[in-house]
């Protein structure tokens, strides 16, 4: 952090509670990597513990259907018209590192 901000929150703030908490990756030249949580058995092992986050339904585009429009005065004839909004999913998959696997129990 810069020198600045440790001015602005004084030792025991929140912001130094969660600066403290939070723990470095584990370097590439450990012993073992982590494996992941859902593979570990014991629940005292550190591992990568994975969370999928989806967005199940957003607004991404207009939905055009085939035929002939309930009013006449939109479409002269058949085609395709629009007629409603295509929705859309999307998910994220976050890994992060954890130093029980207790920590990590929604990964089995």
């Amino acid at each position: 952090m810069v020198p600045f901000l440790f001015s602005l929150f004084p030792k025991g703030s929140s912001i130094s509670i969660l600066e403290s908490a939070v723990k470095l990756f584990p370097s590439a030249n450990t012993v073992t990597a982590p494996s992941r949580c859902s593979d570990v058995s014991a629940i005292w092992a550190p591992c990568i513990c994975t969370l999928e986050m989806c967005i199940g339904w957003y607004p991404c585009g207009l939905k055009y259907c085939k035929g002939k429009p309930e009013n006449a005065l939109q479409n002269n004839g058949g085609g395709s018209y629009r007629c409603g909004i295509k929705t859309c999913r999307k998910c994220h998959q976050y890994s992060y590192y954890v130093r029980e696997k207790q920590q990590c129990l929604w990964d089995e």
